[in-house]
């Protein structure tokens, strides 16, 4: 592994060696590549997983895969795609893999050299790509007013449209005048009759 111009990955790799997994293919870039990146003593670990496959795999098994394949690193999140143009050109996440099959001694480890360092931002699984001319989300219905605006006040009805309701007819008073005319015109001719048999009675008395 310690191949030249890699030999500053496999120093990384023997400061974590204790949290390096089995079974794992690296990506390695270059002295050159490496020697132009700065990588933080608290994140070696994390640029290692960066560039590691969770499987030993040649670069015969490489180019197997269909082209655009992502692959998984061993980061999480991390995706790596494969890209196949044919004639020993072949990239992952756009980076050229330059030197295969590195190291391929055991069953636990595979190397492949690469010319550049794969960088945390490409790839990333779940992460969506921004526009500046979408459309901005609808936003969520807010909660419903408690305030009910009460249904407009009923018009009063006008006279015209009124129904016009006629009062019940009340009696006349007419024929109860006549009635009592009548009854009193009934009893003075009663009474005119009476004090006439009378008067005759009496003449005839006398």
């Amino acid at each position: 592994m310690q191949r030249a111009n890699y030999f500053t990955f496999v120093t990384l790799i023997n400061m974590v060696q204790d949290k390096v997994r089995a079974n794992t293919t690296f990506l390695m870039p270059s002295d050159r590549m490496l020697s132009k990146t700065l990588i933080p003593e608290k994140q070696v670990l994390e640029f290692l997983l960066r560039h590691s496959i969770p499987a030993p795999l040649f670069f015969e098994d490489l180019k197997r895969l269909p082209n655009g394949t992502l692959i998984p690193a061993y980061e999480p999140e991390y995706m790596i795609r494969v890209t196949n143009k044919g004639r020993k050109r072949f990239y992952v996440n756009n980076i050229q893999l330059v030197s295969p099959n590195i190291c391929i001694a055991g069953d636990s480890f595979r190397c492949h050299g690469i010319n550049g360092v794969l960088k945390r931002e490409v790839s990333k699984r779940g992460t969506p790509i921004s526009c500046s001319h979408a459309a901005p989300p609808p936003a969520a219905p807010g909660p419903l007013s408690s305030h009910v605006e009460s249904p407009p006040p009923l018009l009063a009805a006008s006279p015209i449209m009124s129904p016009s309701v006629s009062p019940p007819p009340e009696e006349s008073d007419m024929g109860t005048q006549k009635s009592t005319s009548f009854n009193l015109q009934f009893r003075e001719s009663y009474s005119i009759m009476v004090a006439f048999l009378i008067l005759s009675v009496m003449r005839l008395w006398i």
